[in-house]
């Protein structure tokens, strides 16, 4: 079996640094060719919008924004720094190979990732974290603090040690805690305008049958930013858990989707609303399945709005279970935005 692994990586603050941002970057080294995919890629994500590249196959970083352009001369600083690194980390991809005793003489590929994060608070304190994964499974965390790598499991406690001892993890703290943040602080001016832009999500909801009950999916897509809240919702008052887990996945355009889930036994007399909360809105959306018998469908789809009375007096019952209390509700369109 190959391994493959896609990775799609106060006073004096200026004012683009006005709220909190995260540089991202992803490395990926393969120990074998594979059609279509590079041995070796970094991908650059500013606040998780992809924003740069580097790989074996095209031999140079760069820029998925125009906005980056005036910055060549620091693009052509990242290919060499891009091509040197790609020394050491096939380096460890050996290392870990030769650690956990594999081979690629049986057609299996083996994959090492890093995921290297610098963070700027909107307080002007600065954070980060570094995982690395072997074979899509992440064994070492770093901890900046005391410098060192720690295992994240119990098997990686004796590679923890070696690796210790193989590879500094001084440059790891200076390029999380200088390098990255100076990277980031010279690319916000150019990209601000494309963070703080908002684009209002779409929502759709269909139904499925299965031998147990219902199943509603509210699928919320074309937003931007990433962060959203997606809920259901029933009889106004009452949360619907969902045993799936909800993956907010990047669209070709920049924006976002997911979709939501939840299973339930129709009862009559009961609504269930699909709740989405984004910073692009004013007020929450609700969708809301209404039981209708005469059409032999199980739901419609019928959008309601919730009045900001409704919402005060819920909160007075203190019934009203969300994290976050919203200022009031808004209601949609079920069709394309288009």
């Amino acid at each position: 079996m190959a391994w493959i692994l896609f990775v799609l990586f106060s006073l004096g603050i200026p004012a683009v640094y006005c709220r909190s941002h995260t540089l991202h970057y992803h490395i990926t080294v393969a120990s074998a060719s594979t059609p279509g995919v590079p041995q070796y890629s970094i991908i650059m994500y500013m606040d998780g919008v992809q924003y740069g590249r580097y790989n074996s196959d095209i031999r140079r970083a760069q820029f998925y924004s125009a906005s980056l352009n005036p910055l060549s001369e620091h693009l052509d600083m990242q290919t060499k720094f891009a091509q040197a690194f790609e020394v050491w980390q096939r380096h460890r991809l050996n290392f870990l190979i030769g650690v956990f005793n594999t081979t690629n003489d049986n057609g299996d590929i083996h994959v090492y990732q890093r995921k290297s994060a610098c963070e700027l608070h909107d307080d002007g304190t600065i954070g980060g974290y570094q995982d690395i994964a072997f074979d899509g499974k992440e064994f070492l965390v770093f901890d900046k603090e005391r410098v060192v790598y720690i295992p994240s499991t119990q098997e990686a406690v004796m590679v923890s040690h070696l690796w210790n001892k193989h590879y500094d993890s001084t440059n790891s703290k200076m390029f999380m805690e200088i390098d990255c943040i100076e990277h980031m602080k010279m690319y916000l001016p150019y990209i601000s305008n494309d963070l703080e832009k908002k684009v209002i999500p779409n929502v759709k909801i269909s139904s499925s049958e299965s031998e147990s009950g219902t199943k509603l999916h509210c699928w919320v897509y074309g937003f931007y930013p990433r962060d959203v809240e997606v809920k259901w919702i029933k009889n106004v008052r009452d949360e619907i858990y969902s045993e799936e887990s909800a993956e907010i996945l990047p669209n070709p355009d920049g924006t976002y989707q997911i979709r939501v889930s939840v299973e339930v036994t129709p009862e009559e007399g009961a609504t269930y609303s699909c709740h989405v909360d984004h910073s692009s809105l004013e007020n929450i959306l609700v969708v809301t399945f209404v039981p209708v018998e005469s059409n032999k469908q199980p739901f419609l789809c019928i959008i309601i709005p919730v009045s900001s009375a409704l919402l005060v007096f819920l909160i007075a019952l203190r019934v009203f279970k969300y994290i976050k209390v919203p200022s009031g509700h808004q209601s949609v369109s079920t069709e394309d935005g288009d």
